[in-house]
């Protein structure tokens, strides 16, 4: 598909070499990767949950990233609203693009600068899962004040949204109701990885993995309550990779741990992105709870890596076991403790049929042209 090269001013709160708010950064990364356009990206010069700058990177000017990528990481005292003035106008950009819904440094303040400049029909906005049920319930009085606030002031008027999937397209009219331009295009999965070797798979034994931040959205509660109810009488060990941003639910995650019997949970903390390919060669199957994810590019990822996935119904990944894929089940004890006693009882000959399911959806994903023209129709 040609289409025009367009200069696209994007804000966010983390992008690359930053990787701890996981799935937003590499939504980001995959976009501007994939598009013919030349984006300058504003963000902050530090990772999430870091009080650190980025070494070796310079704040609060230009750094060219990738041939059509421009990146300003600005330090904290340069994030204002005059400085995101200037920037808008200096660049004079063709689109302007919000990665999140709720950041009050990377979305609020400039998209008020935006409107006092009435540039708002140039914006598109994507929510990136925040209007989820779940998303929405942690600090759910805070959210609900802040939406009828934006409401009643008309912040996100006449802008043009970014829905990744059905689902989305649908939260976005229930919270936004005088929306209408929202337009769908699907997260854009990280290009394959080579078919890579696999953990051989022995009956009796089970070894899980689980990227995601330790937080309850991610279900990494239910991930545990699930194995404790599956009664699992092998060789069996869980390791949930990801930001610890939440120390009172970590706790709780592992004083749960310790109850479980037969299984050997560890939490591993954060895992820099191009470690993940190697860690999945050490696991039969990734294994998430979550409440709900917009994309889920962990999944994406064990999928490229051959890991089949045992996850909740509540992504876009769906009828994965009709594709040797994975399964994707209710958030039940009784229907995960049934599957996670299948998975140990699996051998070799079986799992072969499922790593290789898995590849090739991952391998399809990837390949997928449809996508990309759906990214390029957003911003036309």
């Amino acid at each position: 598909m040609s289409t025009k090269q367009l200069r696209i001013l994007v804000f966010s709160d983390w992008f690359l070499p930053g990787y701890r708010a996981g799935g937003p950064i590499r939504s980001l990364a995959n976009l501007v990767n994939a598009l013919p356009h030349q984006f300058y990206i504003v963000t902050s010069n530090k990772d999430h949950h870091s009080n650190e700058a980025y070494l070796g990177i310079a704040s609060n000017t230009w750094i060219k990233h990738a041939e059509n990528v421009n990146v300003m990481y600005l330090s904290d005292d340069t994030i204002s609203s005059a400085t995101f003035t200037a920037l808008i106008k200096e660049l004079n950009a063709d689109k302007i693009y919000f990665n999140s819904l709720f950041s009050p440094r990377f979305t609020i303040t400039p998209l008020r600068a935006v409107r006092k400049l009435h540039l708002q029909s140039q914006v598109i906005l994507a929510p990136r899962g925040m209007l989820k049920p779940g998303a929405l319930s942690i600090k759910s009085n805070k959210k609900k004040l802040f939406l009828l606030y934006a409401k009643l002031i008309g912040l996100y008027k006449g802008i043009t949204w970014h829905a990744t999937n059905a689902d989305e397209v649908n939260e976005i009219k229930l919270q936004f109701t005088a929306a209408t331009d929202i337009r769908f295009a699907p997260n854009l999965p990280s290009m394959p990885v080579i078919r890579p070797l696999k953990l051989e798979k022995k009956s009796g034994e089970l070894k899980l993995i689980c990227i995601a931040r330790i937080s309850p959205e991610k279900g990494i509660l239910e991930a545990i309550q699930f194995l404790k109810a599956a009664q699992l009488d092998g060789n069996v060990s869980c390791d949930f990779y990801g930001t610890q941003q939440n120390a009172d639910y970590l706790e709780e995650c592992e004083k749960l741990a310790i109850t479980v019997p037969l299984v050997s949970i560890s939490f591993k903390g954060e895992i820099e992105p191009e470690k993940i390919p190697e860690a999945f060669s050490h696991y039969h199957f990734f294994y998430m709870t979550t409440w709900g994810e917009n994309f889920g590019h962990a999944i994406a990822e064990a999928l490229n890596n051959a890991t089949p996935v045992l996850i909740s119904n509540k992504t876009p990944w769906q009828d994965l076991a009709t594709q040797y894929a994975g399964w994707d089940l209710p958030l039940k004890e009784e229907d995960f403790a049934g599957q996670l006693n299948y998975l140990l009882r699996m051998n070799k000959e079986e799992y072969a049929k499922w790593s290789e399911g898995a590849y090739q959806l991952g391998q399809r994903t990837a390949h997928n042209p449809a996508l990309i023209e759906a990214s390029v129709r957003l911003f036309s």
